[in-house]
């Protein structure tokens, strides 16, 4: 994720005898499955056959943090949007059509939905239904009951003008979330830990990760931009389409939309990986140069943690923040710096490939993240991967006191720097006991053993004490858990 900018890690470093420079700052199933309607009730509704969309089948479950958003109910397994934004108007168009799984009996799906914007049609399996809303929620009746494993496509058909969420957190650049509409009608959509309801009906939690397509028509001139590969673009009359696509699984937080008149290059990564760099032309010059550091950083990231995961990588330049959506990193200009780039690049192994069940485990994705860009960092620019760790362990304390220990953050604090920070160290002790050898097999062996799949401290744990025969139980549990910082 976009890291924080802490003021007093700065002037601490400044004021240090140490030579490092500083820490850079945080930023298959059946058609009729077991449980299935009676038959009588399958004569009547045709069953949706799944199985194209296989890869996009989760384990969905409620959020401890944030438990208003998400619906363990429900496993979206394809998002197939169609979107339309005028910037002149400041209005978004949309057609979703969500193919869901039912994870348990359903009479009706519940999905997270922007009130701003106004429905125009919902259909069921092509029946139109009416769905009723409250707040951010959007309830679909079924005309008829489904079982646990069977399937329904819903379609919603809405427009309006997007607006951000209150996160109700206390780190600036991430307390309103979701849809920003800047100046001249340019826009662009990040959201952690949700938002992405803002712009389009979606299961918003990690634990449903599903596949996309997504086509937005923007007026000629203009780009629009989300997650996944580009596909290409197209063009009838006074507008283009652009169109993207996802067949690996992506948490809904990891999407993006950005339109805007940018840009694009195109460039490849190892392997001939395809890489697309999404810049407005005011920006090229400064921005390019760094974009383009993206093949060697992958190469690097390759040496310590496998193949990189996905099919193709980009880089966009929107926002006021750094986001590691899927694919196609959202950088804002604080934030387009080569240590940057790398620490969005290390969450595509730890973040997106292999993601939190819940929000309780964030440190799973910025532990991660963030011991690599420091990695990254004493490589390629100066200082020790020790340096940084002492530095650090300064601030530890002070971190956990106002935001609470990595493994337990208060709700208000998502995203603050004691998941960055300690969980680092905490990995860095966990080198030194296993040594270099072992401890990057273990990095390389966490991402590529998990792809795809959504995780938590129990199951590392588990996992870690399984790969190096070392039960690493009580230090893991000291680091995540203590109010003190563990010596």
């Amino acid at each position: 994720m976009r890291r924080p900018l802490l003021s007093l890690m700065t002037v601490a470093l400044a004021a240090s005898a140490c030579s490092a420079p500083q820490p850079p700052a945080p930023a298959s199933p059946a058609t009729t499955p077991a449980g299935a309607a009676s038959p009588a009730v399958a004569e009547q509704r045709p069953a949706v056959d799944l199985s194209a969309f296989e890869a996009g089948r989760s384990r969905p479950v409620p959020d401890p943090l944030y438990p208003a958003y998400g619906n363990p109910s429900i496993d979206v397994l394809h998002y197939d949007l169609e979107l339309a934004w005028k910037p002149g108007a400041r209005t978004l168009t949309g057609t979703a059509k969500l193919t869901i799984r039912a994870a348990r009996p359903l009479t009706r799906v519940r999905l997270d939905f922007g009130r701003a914007l106004k429905v125009d049609e919902v259909t069921v399996d092509g029946a139109k239904v009416r769905a009723t809303r409250k707040y951010d929620d959007l309830t679909i009746p079924l005309a008829e009951p489904l079982a646990a494993d069977e399937g329904t496509v819903v379609t919603v058909r809405y427009h309006g003008r997007p607006k951000p969420v209150d996160a109700k957190q206390r780190r600036k650049d991430i307390a309103m979330l979701g849809f920003h509409i800047e100046g001249g009608g340019a826009a662009w959509a990040l959201q952690e830990p949700f938002g992405s309801f803002t712009w389009f009906p979606v299961n918003d939690h990690p634990s449903d990760e599903a596949l996309y397509d997504v086509a937005i028509t923007v007026p000629k001139g203009w780009s629009g931009v989300a997650h996944g590969t580009y596909k290409g673009k197209t063009s009838a009359g006074r507008t283009s389409t652009f169109t993207w696509q996802s067949t690996d699984p992506v948490a809904s937080y990891l999407t993006v939309f950005a339109a805007e008149r940018f840009r694009m290059f195109r460039d490849k990564g190892p392997r001939g990986i395809p890489i697309t760099y999404w810049i407005r032309p005011r920006d090229v010059a400064k921005q390019l140069p760094v974009a383009k550091r993206m093949p060697s950083i992958i190469r690097w990231l390759e040496k310590k943690l496998g193949p990189y995961p996905f099919p193709s990588a980009g880089l966009v330049a929107t926002s006021d923040s750094g986001m590691e959506t899927q694919q196609m990193i959202a950088l804002g200009p604080r934030y387009m710096e080569p240590s940057v780039v790398a620490h969005e690049l290390a969450h595509h192994w730890f973040g997106d490939t292999v993601t939190p069940r819940t929000w309780r485990d964030l440190w799973l994705n910025e532990g991660f993240a963030m011991y690599f860009e420091m990695q990254w960092y004493a490589d390629h620019e100066d200082g020790t991967i020790d340096e940084f760790v002492a530095n650090i362990r300064r601030f530890d304390p002070e971190l956990r006191r106002e935001n609470g220990p990595p493994g337990r953050y208060r709700r208000d604090s998502f995203a603050q720097s004691n998941v960055y920070y300690g969980p680092a160290i905490m990995l860095h002790e966990i080198r030194k006991r296993l040594g270099d050898r072992k401890f990057f097999a273990m990095t390389r062996a966490w991402a590529q053993e998990h792809r795809n799949t959504t995780q938590d401290r129990a199951s590392f744990t588990r996992w870690l004490k399984e790969h190096t025969g070392r039960n690493f139980t009580k230090l893991i549990n000291a680091w995540l858990d203590s109010e003190t910082t563990p010596r």
